[in-house]
């Protein structure tokens, strides 16, 4: 009964936390992903990104940028799953060859329709 409760709670989840260290294309995330109907939260890097989801447990996916300085998206996203079994991540490259293969990825430049379905892919 919990299990499905907890399901529940998910499936009526809609906050997204963009993590990115470059604040403009941070803001370009925040934007589609409001567009798209989602709540969105933001941090600068790894370290906030942890604190903020200790802070919003409502948080049911993270959309990180890949290359970022001190913790990389990958490593965020491993660390935060390992700890928040139920959160979903979409990884952000530039980066053609950058392989993630434990977590979808989407290539920069991104627009709207990529990342609506990208999105809709994990959620």
């Amino acid at each position: 009964m919990q299990a499905k409760n907890e399901e529940a709670n998910l499936a009526e989840c809609n906050v997204v936390l963009v993590v990115d260290d470059e604040p403009l294309v941070r803001g370009m995330t925040a934007d589609l992903l409001e567009e798209l109907g989602y709540e969105v939260v933001e941090a600068a890097d790894g370290a906030q990104a942890l604190a903020m989801l200790e802070e919003r447990p409502d948080v049911f996916l993270l959309f990180s940028d890949c290359r970022m300085p001190g913790m990389s998206g990958p490593e965020l996203a491993k660390t935060a799953t390992e700890r928040w079994p139920h959160l979903r991540v979409v990884l952000a490259t530039g980066f053609h060859d950058m392989r993630t293969p434990n977590f979808p990825t989407i290539l920069k430049p991104f627009d709207y329709r990529a990342m609506e379905r990208v999105v809709s892919g994990v959620t």
